[in-house]
Parts: C-alpha cells; structure tokens; sequence
C-alpha cells in the first residue's frame, strides 16, 4: 500500500530522476531518514522500477541516434489470458523499448529501437508479426522528437507561445 508521502516523492522523481534524498526531503518537509526508507521501499515492492534519462539524440557528435518506430499491433485475444500472453511475448524482445495496451483500431502501441530502417523491419516481418494470434501490424518511423516523457528535445529559442488576441 503506498502513503501520501510515497505519492509526492514519485512526483519529484518522475520529473527529476536525479533528485537527491535530501533534496526530495527538503522539497517535503521530511526527515532524509524518512524519505530515504520510502524510496528503498519503493524500489522493493517494484514500484520504482528503474531511473531514467532522456537524451537529446539530436546534439549527440559521434554516434548516431537509434532508430525509433512505433507500431500498432492487432491481435486475437488467447481464449485463457486474453491479451496478457501475446503482451509477454512481445515484452521480451530486447529492442521493444514500450509496450501498452490500447483502445481503438488496434491493441497494442509498441515502440522499439533499432539501427536502422532495415533492422526495424526484420523485426517487425520476422519476429513481431509471426506471433501465434499476431493478425497484423502497423509501423510508423519516428522522423524528429520535440517531446519526450514531458521534456522539450531541442533548440529552446526562446518563447514561441502564440499571441491571444480578442
């Protein structure tokens, strides 16, 4: 069961995974011991599954950014664990990157990296849609990130909000 305290230093870390004990504690007005057996819970009970960054590919100098693609997956439902069976087989491969299940034309949205257009659609061909109950796919390349998991990816220029007029 999570407490109210759990919830606020989830806020931080989801925006700011690098947030210190003592800086989430000062934020909170708690006690750094507090916090900091909060967080080892956390990670315990495999709420706080791991920390993350979000790196702008596009200032990188000396290697190319991966390849990213997301790709719509419709399948029929296994008669005992419904989607949940096809979910697990797909989440293993280690280049999906994201998996959800999701409502409309299709039912699954999943994103996965590789190193080029050519290794992306081997997987998908290959692997991805000679899944047992896999019906069919649907690829989109990722062209260009503006945002990722709330952070703006590239150039800040300055403010490009648009005027409000009457």
């Amino acid at each position: 069961m999570t407490t109210s305290l759990d919830h606020r230093i989830l806020d931080i870390l989801r925006h700011h995974a690098r947030s210190t004990v003592q800086d989430i504690a000062s934020q909170l007005n708690e006690s750094t011991e507090r916090v900091s057996q909060a967080i080892q819970q956390l990670e315990a009970n495999g709420i706080i599954l791991q920390y993350a960054t979000i790196i702008d590919d596009s200032k990188l100098t000396r290697r190319k950014p991966p390849i990213r693609a997301l790709i719509e997956v419709k399948v029929r439902p296994e008669r005992r664990t419904g989607f949940d069976a096809v979910a697990a087989r797909i989440a293993k491969f280690p280049n999906v990157v994201d998996h959800y299940l999701i409502s409309g034309s299709y039912d699954f949205l999943v994103m996965v990296e590789g190193d080029s257009l050519e290794d992306i659609s081997r997987f998908v061909s290959g692997k991805l849609a000679t899944i047992e109950h896999v019906l069919s796919t649907a690829t989109h390349f990722i062209m260009k990130k503006y945002k990722e998991k709330g952070a703006i990816v590239g150039p800040h220029d300055g403010d490009h909000r648009l005027m409000i007029t009457p």
